[in-house]
């Protein structure tokens, strides 16, 4: 058969017998706990940022967005609650009322939080997308495979919201080509210090989306650098800040080369609030966790972007991230902030 013929058959139409299960006989593996331990961190800290915001909220279509994404957290960490009971696993501490003030002031506008639900919600989405091809039980699979399917739903009502309002951060327009083409340059994939050939569509998407996230994260800082009371968290997040300064700049210098605009800044969108309306470490965690993404999306321009300039600047970039980040653990358990995952048993331990 041809590949034409492939396209009339309907894979629902093709019978598949389910195989059932006893769950009481298959143990949960460590890369299912991995990802419900993670999972119910991430969500119990979207909670509290969410619960904020919401009441905070003053524009109707900003406020649903807001309250759906809340509404969507909080059914999941009952879910995940549920299914760590079934497996009588503890539950993490996580992150609750004690770490969030809804009578404080805003600290972001309603634009930013928007925004920033979206950008989260997207990491989420992309974690569990990994959860579910991880997972081998069928009462994972069918948890995070729900969550991938709501987390699309928050990230399209945000889209919406924001294309709506003119507030949409698009990436950048090329010309249409009016042919497919092929490589036949032996410099196609330039040298270390630059290249003569302009980007191509997958390096400005992976150089866009970088920075957008970074000056969301950014502006997240610097609002975060206002109302901390802790002056060793406020000056790491100060360092953060002229790193991502740094970096942005030399991301951006990219873009400008070929005459394409980068995102624009979201520091206008921090209030002048100095009243903290999330703890000290809640504020450490998120930061410190949410630069994976920024890591992941370093690792994931390396492997699929041709030019080498670009291909090395992203690697001198992660690597200042990754120290970065390693500094904010290094707080984190300096205040004993930092909770521990679930491990493997320490058999030097227990045969000493």
């Amino acid at each position: 058969m041809d590949n034409s013929e492939y396209s009339q058959i309907n894979p629902e139409n093709i019978f598949f017998n389910a195989v059932k299960h006893d769950l009481r006989n298959i143990m949960p593996t460590s890369s299912e706990i991995s990802h419900l331990w993670s999972g119910y961190l991430a969500e119990s800290m979207s909670i509290t940022f969410l619960k904020h915001m919401v009441a905070k909220a003053k524009d109707r279509d900003f406020h649903d967005v807001l309250q759906f994404a809340l509404a969507t957290s909080s059914q999941r960490v009952k879910l995940m609650e549920e299914l760590f009971h079934s497996i009588k696993h503890p539950i993490p501490n996580a992150f609750g009322e004690k770490d969030v003030d809804v009578q404080a002031q805003e600290l972001f506008s309603e634009e930013f939080s928007v925004k920033y639900t979206r950008h989260t919600t997207k990491y989420i989405l992309l974690n569990y997308s990994f959860a579910f091809s991880d997972c081998t039980r069928p009462d994972f699979r069918e948890l995070f495979s729900g969550f991938i399917d709501t987390a699309k739903e928050v990230i399209a009502r945000a889209d919406d919201v924001l294309i709506a309002k003119g507030l949409f951060p698009k990436s950048p327009l090329i010309p249409v080509p009016d042919q497919v083409d092929y490589v036949v340059e032996k410099n196609y994939f330039g040298s270390l210090i630059g290249s003569e050939r302009p980007l191509n569509v997958v390096e400005i998407n992976n150089i866009f989306t970088i920075m957008d996230y970074k000056r969301t994260m950014r502006a997240l800082k610097l609002g975060f650098a206002q109302v901390t009371k802790s002056d060793k968290v406020r000056n790491h997040l100060n360092r953060g800040l002229k790193m991502a300064d740094k970096q942005l700049q030399i991301l951006g210098s990219f873009l400008e080369k070929e005459g394409l605009p980068g995102p624009e800044t979201m520091d206008s969108q921090v209030t002048d609030s100095k009243e903290s309306p999330y703890s000290d470490r809640l504020m450490m965690v998120h930061v410190t966790i949410v630069l994976a993404y920024i890591v992941l999306a370093f690792g994931r321009g390396q492997t699929n972007t041709s030019r080498k300039d670009v291909v090395l600047a992203f690697s001198r970039l992660m690597a200042e991230v990754m120290a970065y980040v390693k500094d904010g653990m290094d707080l984190l358990i300096e205040n004993r902030w930092l909770e521990r995952v679930p491990q493997a048993a320490d058999r030097q331990e227990l045969t000493h």
